[in-house]
């Protein structure tokens, strides 16, 4: 019988491992345990738990972290939980060593399939390697075929989004779509759709700021964000500097957290406040600079908003 792990389960997970709670390196143990919501007024380093914070790799790219080696140790003496990298057989395996040894997360996994030709022929070796982790297997799916947001593309992504489920089956990883901008799935609503044809819990979306920045939106944000949220597995924030007069948010750029002119205080108030509590990420997509100090300013902006979200 299909008894994938939930969604609510897999969250879960994710605050209790940013609590720091020993022992439940696997998902299989760790979706047994329970996560009580934070009381009124309680101090940051509670939501700080509820909101585990991870980097992309976007922002370890930077000539200070030269191996992965590098990297994870940059993460772990920063104070991330952990990484979401971009999927490579060939680095995979190095990537669960380190971060193993370093007591930190494999978030996630970024994969780019073609709705035109399918999955890429060593996912399901891959997902092996990742089984009974709390790993997300995001998949920013591409189209030829289809116009971005066409739902003419939908069988085929289920039928993709349904395989890469069976083989995670109960023990994780788990499946997010993740919206990317010019990309089949450009949009949270294209994740949402989906999540709920497949209609199993480990099979959700991802909320990424920078590409609901970049596209025209017809909801406000909170209806978006509560439309999500019984799908939603991971929320992706970034510092945005303000395009040029005229050109609109659609041309807003990606900048530490510290950075720009966009609200992410008042933006993780409205995720909070639709209730969503799991893991966020910081996207460091085409930031130049070390990566030292781009994720420690990245990582002080973050403290300080949690403080904020939790006065």
């Amino acid at each position: 019988m299909f008894n994938p792990l939930t969604r609510r389960q897999w969250l879960q997970t994710a605050a209790v491992s940013a609590a720091g709670i020993a022992g439940l390196a696997r998902l299989a143990r760790a979706a047994e345990e329970s996560v009580k919501p934070a009381a009124a007024g309680a101090p940051a380093a509670k939501d700080a738990a509820l909101f585990p914070f991870y980097a992309m790799d976007t922002g370890l790219r930077g000539p200070d972290v030269p191996t992965i080696a590098a990297k994870v140790a940059l993460l772990k003496k920063l104070g991330y939980t952990g990484v979401d990298a971009g999927l490579s057989p060939a680095t995979l395996p190095q990537w669960l060593e380190e971060l193993d040894k370093a007591g930190l997360e494999l978030w996630a996994v970024y994969v780019t399939p073609s709705l035109d030709s399918g999955l890429p022929p060593t996912l399901a070796d891959s997902v092996k390697l990742m089984k009974g982790r709390r790993t997300r297997i995001e998949l920013a799916m591409s189209s030829k075929q289809f116009k971005p947001s066409d739902p003419a593309g939908d069988a085929k992504a289920v039928e993709m989004l349904t395989q890469v489920s069976d083989w995670t089956a109960d023990t994780g990883p788990v499946v997010s779509v993740y919206p990317h901008r010019g990309s089949w799935t450009e949009r949270v609503d294209d994740g949402v759709r989906l999540a709920k044809q497949v209609g199993r819990k480990n099979v959700g979306t991802n909320f990424n700021l920078i590409h609901w920045r970049w596209l025209p939106q017809p909801k406000p944000l909170d209806a978006l964000l509560a439309e999500a949220l019984p799908h939603l597995m991971t929320v992706t924030i970034n510092g945005l500097a303000a395009a040029p007069a005229g050109k609109g948010p659609q041309a807003d750029k990606i900048v530490p957290l510290d950075q720009g002119e966009y609200d992410v205080t008042a933006f993780m108030e409205t995720v909070k406040k639709v209730g969503y509590r799991g893991p966020v990420g910081f996207q460091g997509f085409s930031i130049p600079g070390p990566s030292e100090e781009i994720l420690k300013h990245t990582m002080d902006k973050w403290r300080e908003i949690m403080a904020k979200i939790s006065a």
